[in-house]
């Protein structure tokens, strides 16, 4: 779940979203237009970012559903062996996450992928003579 924080906002569709709702609250169809992304995949992002809490229906006397930033910051720091990522939500919630060496070694299952996926040539015989 961090890592998608992370990730979508990393990702340009994402910040153009979250930059045109930052001040304030637009509709889906609203931010499509200022984006120039389809409006279908703006409902498929909006969703996504509601669920992960990037951003939250805004309390409008509109119909139509409007939405507005719930992020004040993300901060992802990789310093040596550490990975940390700290994301602050407007709503005054912080998530903190840190990982050091031992949570970023390989797993035994995660090494037979690697294996499996560096073999060099088949075991199965030549059909060449």
């Amino acid at each position: 779940m961090y890592f998608d924080v992370a990730q979508l906002t990393c990702n340009i569709d994402s910040r153009k979203i979250l930059s045109s709702i930052e001040e304030s609250p637009r509709s889906a169809r609203e931010i499509a237009e200022m984006t120039s992304i389809t409006i279908s995949r703006c409902y498929r992002m909006i969703r996504e970012m509601e669920q992960l809490n990037i951003l939250c229906r805004a309390e409008t006397d509109r119909r139509v559903a409007s939405y507005i930033s719930n992020l004040r910051s993300v901060e992802l720091r990789l310093e040596d062996d550490h990975i940390s990522l700290t994301v602050d939500y407007r709503d005054g919630i912080r998530t903190e996450l840190n990982l050091g060496p031992q949570d970023l070694e390989i797993t035994p299952q995660d090494q037979l992928v690697q294996d499996l996926l560096t073999v060099d040539g088949s075991n199965e015989p030549s059909t060449v003579s």
